[in-house]
């Protein structure tokens, strides 16, 4: 008997733990279809009281949390500020997510009225407003974005009410409710900086000026309530550290840093390509893991299984899991060391709204860009059990805690992301009358006595120039924030000895230092005298920001000689300013300093700023410095960066035209690596920019040189692209044997990709039968992407030379969307027998997708042959399209149509765009980050172009997916069945 109950509460266990399981993988027990009822498996989930909320959250040892302010006090806080009297401003995004016509939007103002780090008093600073995302106090008010405006709201009767307005930007976008404006931040620099978002802004001042910002960021100039565009990019969520490092998220980038050169380099136009400014800095990865203590929301659950099995659209995340990882970052906040995080480090603290915590990450300088690992193995920082904690935005206050706007919200999520058949089944209104605020510090010690708050406005200058140096940041940028808003000339003397005080003094860090100059700049008092000391200030940092305001002030030229002693600097900061300083001054002084910066400069990003400092006169660094002899990698290393320039220069002077005809001269021991630097040249416009200033005779001398050198087999193929016309086809005939490796075969191909001649593409198109598959991609790459070729190709389409079923999708997109309407409707014709109904296509092989025998060697092969040109798998293919490690996941029948039918449902992250050059080729690609200066472009095959916007003759949008339609005619349905096998089998 005993045994018998025993059983019977070993298999109710079981039982149970398998109805979880089946609960958990949303199993039910009838099949998922668009109209199916699905409010059984999506219970609401109740909310809890601000105590039982508390109690629900889990924070590591060594930490507190604290409850600030909660309902009926303050709902919905989406970001939060506190003024210089300690008055927290918050703004109630109550109108989330889809009441944007009923401008249910607020600003709170909470006082603390007995000091006891609890809010107990609320007025309401405005109302009546828009989906209102961000403030930053200023004055006797605060600037409030409300897209599409940003207006400052005053209170001048001092009754916590604001009573007056200033519209002082509109234009903000209102296209994506999670994609608005933000984030208004005092910057070290002493402007009001904000995050623009993928709703982008084209700005118009309330003085009549206007900047398009687009989806850059901006600083704001309080003291004359202008808007300066900046480098940006970030999604939502925006800081700085001590230092004015600027770091952003993205829903699912969660730790971006952004260096901001976009203005520089718009003051200083270059042919030299800038890399990316904008770099996710997580060790872990962009999606990192998060390791929430909640349960899953129902409606993930069910989602992510409609999305696996294609009932639903959508991108299938994280390997098919609903959660665990990265999806809803929603701001990040640095922390100084003084506060006690990340064993004595700088650490980045980040939100994640749909995991239901607070993430941390250790902060590791790596020059110009920071490292971010993460510390807490397993766990996080701070999590809640309730999902209803929902930390949307961080920030900081007067005691040097960090605060934590939670919404408080049952769902939160794009509207747009929720598929109407779960929808309907919930409230996203729920929780709008809740809201938390949360403080986060370190646990006090015994001896340690808690800061005293104060009103700052009732300090002195000298006070406040003190507090500058404070241990807790917030008080040192109120007080800079403070000095610059009184602007009282008093102060000037006082300000500038804080900027330059003895580094060793215990009360005067270098932050302050560097908030001190800030503000003597800001106010116009930075002198020739004061920038002459603070240069040779022995922290990195200081020094860096004080060469910085040199080049800012103009004042570069008067110190000359005290800037020539930073060039041999091994700090990226100062290397940077230091070269944009020498930008501006005359060339021999501007040449010296750049000369000597080159053997200590290895970053790119500050490669091509030195490049572009010395403009005219970039080729004496080469033709002046020891690089040759040096190193040859270094050398090749500064030629990548300065030859397309060189190739687009107009004006030559006679010692450089002398000097380069030395160096394309077969005496030279470094013509190799010159010859590299000219094949790895974007356009054949550039070579021919270089080599047009060679004299005839040393241009056929260099010529013999190659032709001898390649019959040898000691140079390198891709020099075939500067030989003569005459020899480029001979050679490309040659190469084009079946004989020859296809390797060989591919270099030479497109070693000629820029050649611009008749006679190389009616010899690709003369020997294209013979090539093997992935030759014949290289060679339709060539052939398309000039009017002439493209042309000679339709011809041979036409004649039956090349056959349809050569042409791979993606080309027939291009070919389809050409700019030559004629060419485009000739070729439309010959494919018009080829075309086919997509739903009649994937009918037709949904037939066929039962599993096949040899699948690892069938389905890798058709994987290398279709799909490599633009996925990985492994070691196999290229990084262009979407990463595949999702598609474990996916139905059989879901990846059939994701194959076939691609644009059915089209991320933009992989939009096709085309760009035509102004040398005449069209290159077609995805749009993979984009400047004020030019444009990055990812091919299929993994070409990566960096592109200059004075290039581009047309830039267009296609429309469509980068994944291209017709892929069933590469692939039989046999093979298709292959293919998602492998694509299944988790065979990596």
């Amino acid at each position: 008997m005993r045994g018998s109950v025993i059983s019977l509460i070993i298999l109710s266990c079981m039982l149970s733990l398998a109805a979880q399981r089946l609960r958990a993988q949303g199993e039910t027990t009838t099949p998922d279809t668009v109209d199916k009822d699905y409010s059984s498996e999506l219970p609401r989930l109740p909310p809890l009281s601000p105590a039982d909320a508390l109690k629900a959250l889990q924070v590591l040892d060594g930490f507190e949390v604290q409850l600030v302010a909660a309902e009926p006090l303050v709902v919905d806080p989406v970001a939060f500020a506190f003024d210089a009297r300690g008055r927290l401003f918050v703004v109630e995004m109550i109108d989330y997510s889809e009441q944007e016509t009923e401008h249910l939007g607020r600003v709170a103002l909470l006082i603390d009225n007995d000091g006891d780090g609890v809010m107990d008093q609320r007025s309401t600073f405005v109302d009546n407003l828009s989906w209102p995302t961000a403030i930053w106090p200023w004055r006797d008010g605060a600037l409030v974005a409300e897209p599409p405006y940003l207006t400052w709201y005053r209170d001048t009767d001092g009754d916590a009410t604001s009573d007056t307005s200033e519209r002082w930007f509109t234009g903000f976008g209102r296209g994506n409710v999670q994609g608005l404006v933000n984030s208004l931040r005092w910057g070290v620099d002493g402007y009001i900086h904000g995050a623009t978002s993928s709703a982008g802004a084209d700005l118009q001042s309330a003085g009549g000026g206007q900047v398009n910002l687009g989806r850059r960021d901006f600083a704001i100039d309080p003291l004359n309530k202008t808007i300066l565009p900046e480098s940006g990019g970030g999604q939502h969520g925006l800081s700085f550290n001590r230092w004015g490092d600027k770091f952003v998220t993205s829903n699912s980038d969660h730790l971006q840093q952004i260096l901001d050169l976009d203005s520089w380099f718009a003051e200083h136009p270059s042919s030299i390509r800038l890399p990316s400014t904008r770099r996710s800095i997580a060790e872990d990865g962009p999606q990192a893991a998060v390791f929430r203590a909640s349960p899953v929301e129902p409606w993930r659950i069910v989602r992510t299984r409609l999305r696996v099995s294609g009932v639903a659209p959508g991108i299938v995340e994280g390997g098919g899991r609903a959660a665990g990882y990265f999806t809803g970052a929603t701001g990040t906040w640095i922390v100084d060391k003084e506060l006690g995080f990340a064993d004595g480090s700088e650490a980045a603290l980040v939100c994640d709204v749909g995991s239901n915590l607070l993430h941390r990450k250790r902060l590791t300088d790596n020059g110009l860009f920071w490292n971010g690992q993460r510390i807490d193995e397993g766990t996080e920082l701070l999590r809640s059990s309730d999902t209803w904690f929902r930390p949307v935005q961080l920030g900081d206050g007067p005691d040097g805690a960090v605060y934590i706007a939670d919404m408080a919200r049952e769902v939160i999520e794009h509207p747009k992301s929720l598929p109407p058949m779960i929808k309907q089944h919930l409230d996203l209104t729920s929780g709008r009358d809740r809201g938390r605020i949360w403080r986060l510090r370190a646990t006090a010690k015994a001896d340690r006595t808690p800061p005293t708050v104060v009103d700052l406005n009732t300090l002195t200058d000298s006070q406040l120039i003190k507090l500058l140096a404070h241990n807790i940041p917030w008080q040192r940028r109120m007080a800079s924030q403070l000095l610059i808003e009184r602007a009282n000339p008093g102060m000037q003397s006082n300000l500038m000895l804080a900027a330059t005080f003895d580094a060793a003094a215990a009360d005067n860090k270098p932050e302050a230092r560097i908030l001190a100059l800030h503000i003597v700049f800001r106010l116009g008092w930075f002198t020739v005298d004061l920038a002459r000391t603070a240069i040779k200030d022995p922290h990195p940092r200081v020094q860096a920001a004080a060469v910085d305001l040199v080049g800012r002030e103009g004042l570069g030229r008067q110190l000359q000689h005290e800037l020539d002693q930073l060039s041999n600097s091994e700090q990226p900061r100062t290397q940077l300013a230091l070269a944009q300083v020498a930008a501006d001054l005359e060339p021999n002084p501007r040449v010296e300093i750049l000369l000597k910066m080159l053997p200590y400069v290895d970053e790119p990003v500050i490669q091509a700023v030195v490049g572009t400092a010395a403009g005219d006169e970039s080729w004496r660094l080469v033709a002046q410095g020891d690089l040759a002899t040096r190193s040859p990698e270094r050398l090749e290393a500064w030629l990548r960066v300065l030859l397309p320039a060189w190739g687009r220069d107009v004006a030559w002077p006679a010692d450089k035209t002398a000097w380069l005809n030395s160096q394309l001269s077969p005496e030279n021991s470094t013509l190799a690596a010159w010859l590299d630097g000219l094949c790895e040249l974007s356009t054949r416009q550039e070579a021919d920019g270089l080599l047009a200033h060679l004299k005839e005779a040393n241009r056929q001398n260099l010529q013999r040189w190659i032709a001898t050198t390649l019959n040898s087999k000691e140079g390198h193929l891709a020099w075939l692209g500067l030989l003569s016309q005459a020899e480029q086809t001979e050679r490309l005939i040659a190469t084009l044997q079946p004989s020859v490796s296809e390797a060989e075969q591919r270099t030479v191909i497109r070693s000629l990709a820029w050649a611009n001649h008749s006679r190389l593409a009616a010899a690709l198109i003369d020997n294209f039968t013979s090539l093997t598959p992935s030759v014949q991609q290289d060679a339709l790459r060539v052939l398309s992407s000039r009017p002439q070729s493209l042309e000679l190709l339709v011809v041979a389409l036409e004649a039956g030379d090349i056959l349809p079923t050569h042409i791979p999708a993606s080309l027939r997109q291009q070919l389809n969307t050409s700019n030559d309407a004629k060419l485009a409707k000739r070729f439309q014709a010959v494919l018009a027998q080829a075309a086919a109904d997509r739903q009649a296509v994937i009918d037709k092989y949904a037939k066929a997708i039962a599993p096949t025998k040899s699948v690892s060697e069938t389905g890798q092969a058709v994987f290398q042959r279709v799909c490599a040109q633009c996925h990985r798998i492994d070691q196999t293919g290229n990084d262009v399209g979407p990463p595949l490690k999702s598609l474990v996941e996916k139905s059989p029948e879901q990846l059939l149509e994701a194959i076939l039918d691609p644009n059915r449902e089209v991320d933009p992250r992989y939009a096709s765009y085309s760009i035509m050059l102004d040398d005449g080729r069209t290159l077609s690609g995805i749009i993979r980050e984009e400047s004020s200066t030019q444009i990055t472009l990812a091919e299929a095959g993994g070409s990566v172009h960096r592109i200059a916007r004075d290039e581009i003759e047309r830039l267009k949008s296609n429309g469509v997916s980068f994944m291209p339609v017709g892929i069933e005619e590469q692939v039989t349905p046999e093979q298709m069945s292959a293919l998602i096998q492998y694509l299944k089998s988790g065979r990596r």
